[in-house]
C-alpha cells in the first residue's frame, strides 16, 4: 500500500460454490426405510423374521448412506481437488478431451491456448481447465459456423482483415529495421555511460503492519515485542490486503513514500520500527533485510539496453523510410 507503483492484479479463477452443489444433492439423497414394527397379535416366529428383516433394511440402510455420502463429498470438493497436485489427474497430453464435428482436441492443444494468455500465467492450470475446455470449444465453433456461412468474404470483415494485415506486416518490417539500426559498439557505448553514472544505494526487504490509529499501531507493537507472530498479525489486523504477511519485498527508499522510507531505511536487519504516520495511516515496520544494489553485468541488462537504443532510433529510422519513398506533404497543420 505504502508503495508508490500500484502492483498488478492477478487473475484469479472462480470456484464453484460448495453450497449451492450440497443443495443439488439433497434431491438425490434417498430416504430412510422405515423398521417393521411386529405388532402383538402375531406369532412369534413371524415377529423374529420382521426382526431379521428390518435388521437387514436397516444394513442396507447405511450402506446406501454411506455410498452416497462418498460421491456427494467427491461431487462437492472436486475443484479444491483440482487445485492441488495430489488430487484427480488430468488426460495426457495427447489424450482427447474434446470432439467437434468429429475433429479432435487434444490435451496439449488446450495447455497451448492457455499459453497464449498471459494474465493466466499464474493460475494453476488444473483449476483453470473447465473453462479454457469450454472457451476453446466456443472459439471453434464460432470458427466453424464462420466459414460455413462465408463471414471471411463479408465487406466489413475483408477490411478488418486488411487492416489487421497492414498492422502487422508494417510493425514486422519496422522491428527489423531498428535491429539492423543498434550496433554492438552503441551498446558497449550506453552501458559505458550508464556505468559511469551509476551510483551504488541500498535497498531493504521489510514488513509493515498498517492502522488507522496511533493507539492500535502502539497495541500491535507490544503484541510483537512479546513474541506475536509479525505475519499472522499482518494478515489479521493490517489495512493492507495487497501482501501476505505484510511483506512488501525488496525497494529503495524512493520507491516508497517519504516517511515510511526514512522509518525503514533507519533500521537494521530484525528490529521493528516505532509506529510511523503516513497519509494511508500507521504503520509498524519490521527491517528483514538490507543488500547494496550493484551495477549489473553487461551480458545481464543486453537486451533492456538495445531496446532503448531501439526506441531511440525510432524517429531517425522512420525519417530514412520517408526520404526512400519520397514523402512530400502538401498541406502541413497550422
Amino acid at each position: 500500500m505504502v508503495q508508490k507503483t500500484q502492483k498488478k492484479k492477478t487473475v484469479k479463477a472462480k470456484k464453484a460454490s460448495v453450497i449451492e452443489k450440497s443443495k443439488a444433492l439433497e434431491v438425490a439423497a434417498p430416504k430412510v426405510v422405515p423398521a417393521v414394527i411386529p405388532t402383538a397379535d402375531k406369532p412369534a416366529q413371524q415377529s423374529r423374521g420382521r426382526k431379521i428383516l428390518t435388521g437387514i433394511l436397516f444394513v442396507v440402510t447405511l450402506v446406501v448412506w454411506f455410498l452416497v455420502g462418498q460421491n456427494a463429498f467427491y461431487l462437492v470438493t472436486e475443484n479444491l481437488w483440482l487445485a492441488h497436485r495430489g488430487g484427480r489427474s488430468l488426460p495426457a497430453n495427447n489424450e482427447v478431451v474434446a470432439t467437434i464435428g468429429g475433429e479432435p482436441i487434444l490435451m496439449k492443444d488446450v495447455r497451448s491456448f492457455a499459453a497464449g494468455i498471459p494474465q493466466l500465467a499464474e493460475v494453476p492450470f488444473e483449476v483453470i481447465y473447465p473453462q479454457l475446455l469450454e472457451r476453446m470449444i466456443n472459439s471453434r465453433v464460432l470458427l466453424k459456423a464462420a466459414d460455413q456461412a462465408g463471414a471471411e468474404g463479408w465487406p466489413d470483415v475483408q477490411k478488418a482483415l486488411k487492416l489487421s494485415r497492414d498492422q502487422i506486416v508494417s510493425q514486422a518490417y519496422l522491428m527489423k529495421q531498428l535491429e539492423k539500426s543498434v550496433t554492438p559498439e552503441q551498446m558497449q557505448a550506453l552501458y559505458d555511460q550508464e556505468a559511469q553514472n551509476f551510483k551504488p544505494v541500498d535497498e531493504v526487504h521489510a514488513s509493515h503492519i498498517l492502522v488507522k490509529t496511533e493507539e492500535e499501531a502502539k497495541d500491535i507493537l507490544v503484541q510483537l515485542r512479546a513474541g506475536a507472530d509479525f505475519g499472522a498479525l499482518a494478515d489479521t489486523k493490517s489495512l493492507d490486503r495487497n501482501n501476505v504477511g505484510g511483506d512488501l519485498g525488496y525497494f529503495t527508499e524512493d520507491m516508497v513514500v517519504p516517511e515510511f522510507g526514512k522509518a525503514a531505511f533507519s533500521l537494521k536487519k530484525g528490529q521493528l520500527s516505532e509506529p510511523v504516520k503516513t497519509d494511508f495511516g500507521w504503520h509498524v515496520i519490521l527491517l528483514q533485510d538490507r543488500r547494496p544494489i550493484t551495477l549489473p553485468a553487461f551480458d545481464e541488462v543486453k537486451d533492456q539496453i538495445k531496446q532503448i537504443l531501439m526506441e531511440q532510433n525510432t524517429r531517425r529510422v522512420m525519417a530514412e523510410e520517408w526520404k526512400k519513398m519520397d514523402v512530400q506533404i502538401k498541406k502541413k497543420r497550422k
